[in-house]
């Protein structure tokens, strides 16, 4: 089951309930003006903090950046799911295996907003085979989020 960091949290209250001046909620924080990325995680990712991130692989993901193409996700439904992503992502493993337990979708920056552990995790990748998550719009992608 995929969650919302604690800081998300607090911000997402915040901004949607009488938390400020005379009962005006309050400010919503953006998280960064460049595009989002996906860190994956070889331990699993909770509201407090992420995962331990994978190191860098043989090709696809490295260390510190993750997955930073996504593309512009979209949403269907009512309530509403996020696809994400919306380009196909993936990396060759270096290790043996590559265990990957969790992602996070974060800023640019690092500041995370969802998290989550991905069906059968561990999913142990032996060195040199692929891991992928299936891009799309909306319940096409890999990854689908809503508040339902």
């Amino acid at each position: 089951m995929s969650g919302i960091d604690n800081t998300m949290i607090a911000n997402i209250l915040g901004a949607t309930v009488p938390s400020g001046a005379a009962g005006i909620p309050g400010t919503f924080t953006v998280l960064a003006a460049s595009a989002m990325k996906i860190r994956l995680s070889s331990t699993a990712s909770t509201a407090a903090a992420a995962g331990t991130e994978l190191t860098t692989q043989s090709s696809g993901y490295t260390a510190g950046t993750g997955w930073a193409s996504l593309g512009v996700c979209t949403g269907t439904g009512t309530p509403i799911v996020y696809g994400v992503p919306f380009t196909t992502q993936s990396f060759v493993s270096n290790g043996s295996p590559t265990a990957v337990q969790s992602f996070d979708l974060e800023s640019s920056a690092g500041v995370r907003a969802w998290f989550g552990p991905f069906n059968g995790a561990p999913v142990n990748v032996n060195s040199g085979n692929t891991f992928q998550v299936v891009g799309g719009a909306a319940a096409a992608a890999g990854i689908q989020i809503s508040l339902a």
